[in-house]
C-alpha cells in the first residue's frame, strides 16, 4: 500500500467484480458542464456508506494502524485481494466520521493500452462533460490527469507513462488510477489536516 499512498500524494481506478469502468484524476477544480451526477458507486461500495455497511458488503483489511498519515476519526481499509478482478492491483477506502469519503482503485501495469485509455476518457467526457486533460512530469515519467466535479462528488483519472524492456526493446506501459471522492467529507478532511500545521 506504500505505492498507493505515493500515487495519491502526487496527484490525488476501479474494477471490482461487475464494475463498469468510470474514471478520473486531479488538477484545478472543474465544473461539471453536463450536469450529470457522478456515479458514487464502485462495485458494491458507495461513497457515504458506513463502516459497518462497508464491512458487510466486501471482505477487507483494516489498514488504520499501519497508516501514520490519518487524522483523528479517520480509518483506512484495503479491499481483500480475492474480491478483485485480476487487472486490479489494489482498492483502498478511507472513512471520516464513520462515512466512506474516498475510493482509490489502482490498476495493474499493462491493464490499459492507448486504445482503452482513449475510450475511457471519451466515455467520461461524454457523460460528465468536456474538461481539460492536464499533464506534469514526475522525474522522467509523464503523468496525465483529468478531473470531473459535481456538487457532491469528484472523479479523478490518472495515467502514468512507464517504459520497460521486452525482447530487448523499449515498451511503453501505463499505470492507471481512479479516485472517487465525497466533496463535503473531502473538504472537511483537507481543512482538518491544514489545522494540524
Amino acid at each position: 500500500m506504500k505505492r498507493y499512498r505515493i500515487v495519491i500524494g502526487v496527484v490525488i481506478l476501479c474494477g471490482l467484480i461487475d464494475f463498469s469502468v468510470t474514471a478520473a484524476s486531479a488538477g484545478p477544480k472543474q465544473a461539471n458542464p453536463a450536469a450529470v451526477p457522478i456515479d458514487r458507486t464502485v462495485g458494491s461500495v458507495q461513497l457515504g456508506m458506513t463502516v459497518e455497511a462497508f464491512q458487510k458488503a466486501v471482505k477487507s483489511n483494516d489498514q488504520t494502524g499501519m497508516n501514520p498519515g490519518l487524522i483523528a476519526d479517520e480509518r483506512s481499509f484495503e479491499i481483500a485481494r480475492d474480491s478483485l478482478v485480476s487487472e486490479i492491483r489494489a482498492v483502498g477506502c478511507r472513512f471520516l466520521h464513520g462515512r466512506l469519503y474516498r475510493i482509490t482503485v489502482e490498476y495493474r501495469e499493462g491493464a490499459f493500452d492507448e486504445t482503452r485509455w482513449d475510450a475511457l476518457v471519451k466515455k467520461n467526457m461524454e457523460r460528465y462533460g468536456k474538461v481539460p486533460i492536464q499533464s506534469q512530469t514526475l522525474g522522467e515519467r509523464p503523468i496525465e490527469f483529468i478531473q470531473w466535479d459535481d456538487p457532491t462528488t469528484r472523479l479523478l483519472l490518472q495515467r502514468e507513462h512507464r517504459m520497460g524492456f521486452e525482447s530487448k526493446q523499449f515498451v511503453k506501459r501505463y499505470g492507471v488510477t481512479m479516485v472517487l471522492l465525497d466533496q463535503v467529507l473531502w473538504s472537511e478532511r483537507q481543512e482538518a489536516e491544514g489545522s494540524l500545521f
